[in-house]
Order: C-alpha cells, then sequence, then structure tokens
C-alpha cells in the first residue's frame, strides 16, 4: 500500500497539469503571468526553508490536534506552509505547487485561486485531525488546485487526450479518498469549490465553456 501512494499522488497533480496544459494548447490561449502563485510560492518556501535551520518552526507550525485543541488554533492554516517531508519533500511539494498552480491561474481569478488553496488546504488538516493528527505540507492544497483544474476541463467539453488526463486525476483522489488519505479529502473540496465557483463565480472569460 505504501508503494501505491506516490503513484497516487503523482498522478493526482500532475494529471490534472496535463488535462490543463493541454487544453490551453488546444485553444491556442496565451498563458497569464501566474503573479498569486509566484506569492504563494513565496508565501510557503520562506518558512518551509528556515525550518530547516530552525526546527522548532516545524513543531510549533505543524498539524498537531491535541495541540490544537489545547489552543494552538494557528495550525490549521500555518501547517501549510512547512513541510514534514524533509528537504526532497519540501522541494517536490514546491515543484508541485508551481506547476498546477500556474495552470489553475488559466482558469481561475487570483482571488480563487486563493480560495481554492486555503479551503482546500483546510479541509486537508481537518482531515488530518482525524486520519493524520500529526504532519504539514503544502500538498493538500496542491491536490485542491489540481481537482479545481480537472473539474474545470471536463466542463469545457475537452478532446480525448485531455478527458483523459483530467479522468486520471479524479480516479487518483477518489481513490485516495477511499484509502482515507488526507489529499483525497483536499481534492474533494477542491473539486466542490471548483463546481461552486464556476456556477457562481465565473472564471476567466476566455475559458468559458
Amino acid at each position: 500500500m505504501n508503494s501505491l501512494l506516490p503513484i497516487l499522488y503523482t498522478v493526482g497533480v500532475y494529471s490534472a497539469y496535463i488535462a490543463g496544459f493541454l487544453l490551453l494548447r488546444a485553444r491556442s490561449i496565451a498563458f497569464r503571468p501566474p503573479r498569486t502563485i509566484v506569492l504563494l510560492l513565496l508565501l510557503v518556501a520562506i518558512p518551509s526553508t528556515l525550518q530547516f535551520f530552525f526546527p522548532a518552526i516545524l513543531a510549533l507550525f505543524e498539524r498537531d490536534y491535541a495541540r490544537f485543541a489545547g489552543g494552538d488554533w494557528w495550525r490549521l492554516v500555518t501547517s501549510l506552509v512547512v513541510q514534514d517531508g524533509g528537504v526532497a519533500g519540501a522541494i517536490a511539494n514546491l515543484v508541485g505547487l508551481a506547476l498546477i498552480g500556474m495552470i489553475a491561474e488559466q482558469f481561475w481569478s487570483a482571488g480563487q485561486v486563493l480560495v481554492l488553496f486555503f479551503a482546500a488546504g483546510i479541509a486537508g488538516q481537518l482531515a488530518g485531525f482525524a486520519w493524520q493528527p500529526v504532519g504539514a505540507g503544502n500538498s493538500v492544497a496542491n491536490f485542491g488546485l489540481a481537482a479545481s483544474v480537472a473539474l474545470a476541463c471536463l466542463a469545457r467539453r475537452p478532446p480525448r487526450p485531455v478527458l483523459i488526463a483530467a479522468l486520471l486525476a479524479l480516479g487518483a483522489d477518489i481513490v485516495l479518498l477511499a484509502l482515507r488519505d488526507i489529499h483525497g479529502a483536499a481534492a474533494l473540496a477542491g473539486a466542490i469549490l471548483g463546481l461552486f465557483l464556476s456556477r457562481f463565480w465565473p472564471g476567466h472569460e476566455q475559458l468559458a465553456a
């Protein structure tokens, strides 16, 4: 089972990235500067780097249900900007955010990207209180963005390669949710929120269905 999870993590994020990239190219849409994602990358990268020089940062910011219940309310959000997977995990999470975030910002406005990142990330942390009480990382927020992109692609009558990639991403999300993995919970939140935003808070007109 442990060997399956890295595969599901890769498929969940990078298949959504591929789906979004292919759809943008098929529609001949020029990429918008991903300013919001650059800001989010800095927000995550700075404390994630500092934690390796000052380990107390991770202990103070990580998801820890016992300490959260004891009054450390900030952990629900700050656990998104530190990493529990060492240097390799931090690099993987930041690269994932850069790639899927760049695509997400083509579908969603700056405000929508921020809502998706933090809402899905917090949903993943809440699930973590039950399934994995201690941990940290922005990978859950990455999954929320990825699921929103996959759903947005499916809603736009995509060509077959885009359809396959989007379905692969969402399929991985469903399996993770069935395994009670926090990334599946974050992806579910991102998908639901993406559907809501598509209906009540439209994104960029150039990507209208």
